[in-house]
């Protein structure tokens, strides 16, 4: 029974995130995103889909192939994937839903007035929401499931790798993922997300700062609630 647990919640988790993966082509602004540099690889929710679903992925493995759990490797590679995708997961959901309900306009887009049809100055667009079931798939699911697997399946951080291996590991993703949006950016000439798009240069970098030093925090909190 104490395998089966681990293995439903993998079986579920990666087959909830599958979904969530292919229905990204059917979102809002999937021909628009898919023609521009970076196309859905631009958005932070992406990645993390992305990185949950390969750790859950590499957990499934693990369970059906158990001579897998002798290659010392494989965990170390497993603990280091939880290590970043626990935190970014919590930052996409904490952020993404925080703005979607209070302050939907700096994470939704606007609708796209038809060519032709008239528009009014003082008229508010109307901003364009996923799915339900979608959003949840893609802003829920990989935070809930990582975080049922942290706290019941895995050992909580040692002081060390939340002391040096965490800070370095928070540091390259905030940089590089930073470096990667102005990169697109500069090509595209709009962000992923419209709080990025409204702020000037020294405004996101603030938000990149305060958005690394969350997941940071949110890591150090996550694995202090660990029993």
């Amino acid at each position: 029974m104490r395998s089966i647990r681990p293995f439903a919640l993998h079986a579920a988790a990666v087959s909830i995130m599958a979904y969530a993966w292919s229905r990204i082509g059917t979102l809002p602004f999937d021909d628009m995103i898919s023609q521009q540099k970076g196309g859905h690889l631009q958005y932070l929710t992406i990645q993390a889909l992305v990185g949950a679903w390969g750790y859950m992925g590499l957990c499934l493995i693990w369970d059906l192939f158990p001579p897998v759990r002798l290659v010392q490797s494989v965990w170390v590679v497993k603990r280091m994937l939880l290590m970043v995708v626990l935190p970014l997961a919590f930052v996409v959901t904490s952020i993404y839903w925080s703005l979607y309900i209070f302050f939907p306009s700096l994470i939704l887009r606007p609708e796209v007035s038809v060519v032709g049809e008239p528009t009014t100055a003082n008229v508010t667009p109307k901003l364009v929401r996923p799915p339900f079931h979608v959003d949840v798939a893609m802003h829920i699911s990989p935070f809930a499931t990582l975080l049922i697997e942290f706290l019941a399946f895995e050992r909580k951080f040692s002081h060390v790798h939340l002391n040096t291996f965490a800070p370095l590991a928070m540091l390259f993703y905030g940089v590089s993922y930073a470096c990667w949006v102005e990169y697109c950016a500069a090509h595209n000439g709009v962000f992923p997300y419209p709080f990025l798009t409204l702020n000037p240069l020294n405004g996101r970098v603030v938000v990149y700062a305060c958005v690394t030093t969350l997941a940071f925090g949110s890591l150090r909190l996550l694995n202090l609630l660990h029993p």
